[in-house]
């Protein structure tokens, strides 16, 4: 009748895990991607600081050099102090190749660093103008032989046209390093413009993955805080029990550990009303037992002596007429009733407790089946059985007989035009149910739960005493009865009954 509960599929452990490892992969998200963010800009700016600034310096110094070289040679072309120009000139042109091939260095260096294609292809191209400046300067050593001769010999045409020659590759190499000069200022001017939107991306990022992290860690504490929630439910479910209120349930249980415990706890609450109900009627029972037995006892003897005097007037009373005699004959028919109902109050009374020992709850439903199979025909019954082989089952076989006596005889007075007696027997979870059906007109709902009440009836001549004894029997073993609507109409009751006495 009923059925272990179902393991929890799904563990408050395995979903907190899940809601917490959820909240430190949203954090070692923004972490990585911080991480990342910061090595992206900490690239960039290595790349200005070790990469373009120190190759803008160089290059600067090489076109410093480079004008002031120009300079020099000018002067040297307008005349003056051969000796002084000359050293000037031979000083110029041991620097200004140091600091252009610095520069070539420090553009090799900051290729090294770069990552985009774009800064790849500019220092390629600017490496290229400072190597063509520095062809510019060994194409023109030759020139400044003969300018050199040409001071030293103040042969101004030879100057001259030394100086010509000169100032062409000058011009050009002064063009060369302009163009390198341009392209490391965009360079710096891009890469820093970079630095500026990486910096504003990650703080967008940083910020919007922060806000991300943080609301998942809400949402997170928030399902946490609400899974855990019933806890308090089922604390003050406890509580309320414990004051003796047992009639307030939990609404639902989720598939977890706690709906798990509240099942078990509202399972728990199910079986002390069960107890104090069968307390409360076995109290009942044992007071009006003892009711019973008193007044049977008062009762009786005067009974017997009614119907001993009366069976003496009978015989006195031989010749008279009809008239008497059916008035002897009504009157010992309702002693007979009365000593019939104080044998029934007798033996729910004297009801000893069970002697229970493993029987065949099968084979003595045919055996009770067998006995009333004549009073059933009579009444036009027709026994219908679904026997199933069960399992020995502890019982007390006389009172389990007197119990199924009192439902097959209440079946029969339900069907007073005749029917179908259905009784069926299975096996259940940790026992067995025999359930007995008839076809009658029923009983409505609102008096199934008085039915197994002291006294109370719904037939005419009826006591109140079947029922209730038998609910008795049923409890002594300790099973359960339960009255239900039969299927197609009609009256069901079902019995449960233990495989273990325990």
């Amino acid at each position: 009748m009923t059925g272990t509960p179902k393991a929890p599929t799904r563990s408050i452990v395995g979903r907190i895990f899940v809601g917490f490892l959820g909240v430190l992969l949203s954090f070692a998200a923004v972490s990585t991607l911080s991480l990342i963010q910061h090595d992206r800009t900490a690239h960039t700016l290595r790349l200005l600081h070790e990469g373009y600034l120190p190759l803008s310096l160089s290059i600067s110094e090489a076109r410093a050099t480079q004008g002031a070289f120009a300079t020099m040679v000018e002067r040297s072309f307008e005349g003056g102090e051969s000796a002084a120009a000359e050293g000037w000139l031979e000083i110029a042109r041991r620097i200004r190749p140091i600091a252009l091939r610095r520069a070539i260095d420090g553009a090799l260096r900051a290729q090294r660093l770069v990552t985009h294609e774009r800064d790849r292809d500019a220092l390629v191209t600017l490496r290229a103008e400072l190597e063509a400046v520095l062809l510019e300067y060994e194409l023109s050593e030759d020139d400044f032989e003969s300018l050199s001769g040409g001071l030293t010999a103040r042969d101004v045409a030879s100057a001259r046209a030394a100086v010509s020659n000169i100032r062409m590759r000058e011009r050009q190499a002064q063009t060369h390093l302009a163009r390198a000069w341009s392209l490391i200022r965009e360079r710096i001017a891009s890469t820093s413009r970079r630095a500026r939107d990486d910096e504003r991306k990650a703080f967008g990022l940083l910020v919007g993955l922060g806000l991300v992290a943080l609301a998942v860690s809400i949402a997170i504490t928030f399902w946490s805080t609400r899974m855990l929630a019933p806890l308090t439910q089922l604390a003050e479910r406890v509580a309320a029990v414990a004051r003796g209120d047992l009639a307030t349930r939990l609404a639902r249980h989720a598939p977890d550990e706690i709906g798990r415990v509240a099942a078990e706890f509202e399972r728990m609450v199910d079986a002390l009303n069960a107890r104090d109900a069968r307390l409360r009627q076995t109290e009942r029972l044992a007071a009006v037992g003892r009711l019973a037995a008193h007044v049977t006892h008062e009762v009786r003897n005067p009974l017997n002596s009614v119907r001993l005097n009366m069976e003496m007037l009978e015989e006195d009373l031989a010749q008279a007429g009809p008239e008497a005699h059916k008035i002897v004959a009504s009157i010992l028919s309702e002693v007979d009733r009365l000593t019939d109902i104080t044998e029934q109050y007798l033996r729910l009374a004297r009801l000893p407790d069970p002697k229970l020992e493993p029987g065949d709850l099968a084979t003595l439903v045919r055996e009770v089946m067998s006995f009333v199979k004549r009073e059933m025909s009579v009444a036009d019954i027709t026994l219908a059985a679904e026997l199933a082989d069960v399992e020995p089952v502890p019982m007390d076989e006389s009172q389990l007989r007197q119990a199924l006596l009192n439902l097959f005889r209440n079946a029969r007075e339900a069907m007073p035009g005749g029917g179908v007696l259905k009784i069926v027997l299975r096996d259940q979870e940790q026992g067995v149910e025999l359930s007995v059906s008839d076809q009658g007109s029923g009983i409505p709902e609102a008096e199934r739960e008085k039915i197994f009440d002291l006294f109370y009836t719904t037939k005419e001549h009826g006591t109140g005493l079947g029922l209730p004894l038998t609910q008795q029997i049923v409890a002594a073993h300790r099973g359960r009865i339960l009255c239900t609507a039969a299927e197609g109409g009609g009256t069901r009751f079902q019995i449960w009954l233990p495989r273990s006495a325990a």
